[in-house]
């Protein structure tokens, strides 16, 4: 013990983790240092040091000063940085550490010393040297998370020395994400003992930083396996470790895993093993955390080994190449059977337990979700499949079941003969086509309308079946894509469907772009608020500072109920942590928008053609949807929305794509012109909108389906207003500026609605209106924003969201 490892290991027990450690790894540590030949202690030695000291200077050791002061914290100095700014790049503080002795191929530990006072993940890298290669990340880390205890803590990451480092180098250390630096140590490789007492010191007991007066569900993720079988569990429960209290300082209420069918149900039908996900519920409630599992029985990577070799596996079959991948097929009748065993399981296990924040749904997909097969490539054991972006309707459970919905339809092949404009002697003779290939637009609008109504369908089967299985439970369907036609995502049919559940539609398809998140989850959202179903949303994989601000914006402007990130998009920048807490108490505000302009979301349109929605970054709805957002805040109307009656509560209806529209929709659109509505229509099409009629009641002559829009363009609207925009196409924003000239002139609107039409703001700030009399404005900018409303301005810092009062508010 004379040199002098027992006096440092009695501090780090004694001092740097007292307040966190468990009694037994306690005891543990003074016995081993103690006794020295356990090995405890004497594994790891000190290769370097640095540390703050008292001097107010930034001590030399550091590379790049600038941006660093010398703070008293805790009653001692540390390093504090500036604080993050750019939403792509993180602060790194640099240490430099000299002479010191490594060995090639071996490991080394490097120790940060800090003060614990606010959140996020501290992330190093190292180089050992720089003609020996470049900067490496931890193959290892434990105790890396601040979780603002206002305590003193370490962090542990191990390396791999690099078999061409030098003997004896200059190591340089960058460190991401850290505050109130007290110092640090390079160590020899640690022992596994050393690791536990460092993972054990990491408190799971924390306070939130934030948390609402209106509660919500926030839900985020903290490292659970997601494709594995149930051997990653202890890697998940390590994850968990310093992840889990993090997502609880900031105000996370649960923590969303992944729940496959090969870990319920390992080894054969029958024998359910709930041990994987027992241990992580456990987990969670020490950090008081309640559980959102997502729960996915048919999608490949969750199939069970066992299953995959019987005859009841039955997955799509795509009409492109004729190939099938593992992805069950929603038409096969023994699919559901495994369904609903696994569903009344899960919940005759899990609901009792009180451990449920809720629940959501993963009836099909790639990953999970409520649509065909599309992207990704998730197959059993981790394995490759045949996946895209395509029509999955060429397995024979899905010809049958085509076969037997036309033949509902119909009643007669010589009525469909007719509507098609074909010569088939029986319905046996049909087969789905690739819509792409059919002539006859009565052909494609009923394969297209089959394929997508079958979606729906089996999404809410699997909901009815999950409301039986967890009938006291929070339930969420999963909806995601784009709206391509492909993918059979039908969102106002999904989120009514959640209704009669008492359930929820979860958004899974948003990004770093607040715009491109509003077009492509509005149409869901706009239903849930209509049907009173609810709502949450998630990203679709990764973002910045930004998304985090603007899906705050998004949720709290929707009157959210649950809002889910994964855990890196907050975690990982400082610039996310300060973001997140300091907005998310917006979210106490959050009311129901108040909305007088609907754009109108062409359905059918997006059946017979590609050109609305099919390529996400093509021309089509989107980029004129847009232009239209950032004049007002608007609400989508598909069809259906239409037909069960909602146009009415709207004063002005905005067409931005296709002149494609169902005859009974038209008609209800015209009866609402007459009794005072307003239309704003696009150039684009050149041609008048053409009413589709039934296909199972004929045809329309050419000038019978124009006549309606014929009128309109006449001036024989009734007691409404008929606007049509005459100018170029492109760029998409001079609609946006037609549209806003004619909104400020429409009669009726809410003086609150035309008081942000007319406000002076830059590009990139959107409005939404309050009912409370508030408009809530989202500066989307990389610079502040200057808004002014009726004369009274205000300042919006970058990426920051406002509420102001609007004239005349009580």
């Amino acid at each position: 013990m004379g040199n002098g490892i027992e006096g440092k290991c009695m501090n780090y027990i004694l001092g740097w983790g007292r307040r966190s450690l468990p009694f037994w790894l306690l005891i543990l540590g003074l016995v081993t240092c103690i006794f020295p030949r356990s090995g405890f202690c004497q594994t790891s030695s000190e290769l370097a040091r640095v540390r703050v000291g008292d001097a107010t200077e930034v001590p030399a050791w550091i590379a790049d000063r600038e941006h660093l002061h010398s703070v008293l914290v805790g009653g001692r100095r540390a390093l504090m940085s500036d604080p993050d700014r750019d939403p792509y790049t993180r602060f790194e503080l640099e240490i430099r550490l000299d002479g010191v002795s490594l060995t090639r191929g071996g490991r080394v530990v490097l120790e940060l010393q800090f003060f614990d006072q606010g959140a996020g993940l501290i992330d190093p890298k190292l180089q050992f040297d720089a003609a020996s290669g470049g900067w490496i990340s931890p193959t290892r880390r434990s105790s890396y998370t601040r979780l603002n205890t206002m305590t003193e803590r370490r962090a542990w990451f191990e390396f791999s020395v690099p078999t061409n480092a030098p003997s004896r180098a200059v190591v340089r250390v960058r460190v991401a994400g850290m505050q109130f630096l007290r110092g640090a140590r390079l160590l020899s490789d640690a022992s596994a003992d050393e690791w536990a007492l460092i993972k054990a010191s990491v408190p799971r007991k924390v306070t939130p930083m934030v948390s609402l007066q209106r509660p919500m569900e926030l839900v985020t993720s903290a490292g659970v396996d997601v494709m594995g079988d149930r051997n990653t569990l202890a890697q998940s429960l390590d994850a968990m470790n310093d992840l889990a209290p993090l997502a609880r300082v900031l105000g996370f209420t649960s923590i969303e895993s992944y729940v496959t069918w090969k870990r319920l149900e390992p080894e054969r039908e029958g024998e359910f093993n709930f041990e994987f996900y027992d241990a992580i519920v456990k987990r969670l409630a020490e950090y008081d955390l309640k559980w959102f599992p997502l729960l996915i029985v048919g999608s490949g990577y969750a199939l069970p080994d066992w299953f995959m070799h019987t005859d009841e596996n039955r997955g799509f079959v795509c009409l492109e190449h004729g190939r099938t991948n593992a992805i069950q097929s929603i038409w096969a009748e023994s699919h559901r059977r495994h369904v609903t065993r696994v569903l009344q399981a899960f919940g005759k296990h899990y609901e009792p337990m009180g451990v449920l924040e809720g629940v959501r749904l993963g009836p099909s997909g790639n990953y999970g979700e409520s649509q065909y097969p599309a992207g990704g490539n998730w197959g059993p054991a981790g394995g490759e499949m045949h996946i895209h972006i395509g029509w999955w309707a060429g397995d024979m459970y899905g010809r049958a079941d085509y076969r037997r919905w036309l033949q509902s339809r119909y009643r007669s092949i010589d009525a469909l003969n007719n509507s098609w404009s074909a010569r088939f002697k029986s319905f046996d003779q049909i087969n789905p086509r690739i819509p792409e290939r059919i002539d006859s637009k009565a052909e494609r609008l009923d394969f297209t309308q089959w394929y997508t109504d079958s979606m729906s369908d089996w999404c809410e089967w699997w909901a009815k079946e999950s409301r039986r299985a967890l009938p006291k439970t929070r339930i969420y369907q999963s909806a995601g894509g784009w709206g391509f036609r492909e993918a059979g995502t039908d969102y106002t049919a999904q989120t009514k469907a959640m209704k009669d559940i008492d359930g929820g539609t979860r958004l899974t398809n948003e990004t770093d772009s607040y715009e491109q998140n509003f077009y492509a989850t509005r149409l869901a959202a706009t239903a849930a608020r209509l049907y009173g179903v609810g709502l949450g949303y998630e990203p679709a994989s990764s973002h910045t500072a930004r998304g985090v601000v603007g899906r705050i914006f998004a949720t709290a402007a929707a009157n959210g109920d649950h809002l889910f990130t994964y855990h890196n998009n907050v975690f990982d920048h400082p610039m996310e942590v300060e973001r997140w807490l300091k907005y998310v108490p917006v979210l106490d505000k959050r009311q129901p928008p108040m909305v007088e302009v609907a754009v109108f979301y062409p359905e059918t349109e997006n059946q017979i053609g590609d050109a609305a929605f099919r390529h996400l970054y093509a021309w089509g709805f989107n980029p004129v949807a847009r232009e239209i957002r950032r004049v007002v805040e608007v609400d989508y109307l598909d069809e259906r929305l239409i037909r069960d009656g909602f146009l009415d509560r709207y004063k002005v209806l905005v067409f931005a794509w296709g002149n494609m529209i169902p005859a009974d929709v038209q008609k209800l659109v015209d009866e609402w012109l007459r009794r005072g509505g307003t239309i704003i229509y696009p150039s684009y099409p050149r041609g008048p909108q053409e009413a589709i009629a039934d296909t199972a009641q004929g045809k329309h002559s050419a000038k019978h389906a124009t006549a309606v829009f014929t009128r309109w363009s006449a001036g024989d609207t009734g007691k409404g207003g008929f606007h049509r925009f005459m100018g170029d196409a492109e760029p998409p924003e001079l609609y946006g500026e037609y549209v806003a000239s004619v909104l400020k002139q429409v009669g009726g609107l809410h003086p609150w609605t035309r008081a942000v039409l007319e406000a002076e703001r830059p590009s990139r700030v959107f409005f939404s209106v309050q009912p409370d009399g508030h408009a809530l404005v989202l500066n989307y900018r990389d610079v502040p924003a200057k808004v002014s409303i009726t004369g009274a301005e205000s300042t919006i810092e970058p990426y920051g969201i406002e509420r102001i009062k609007l004239p005349g508010s009580p």
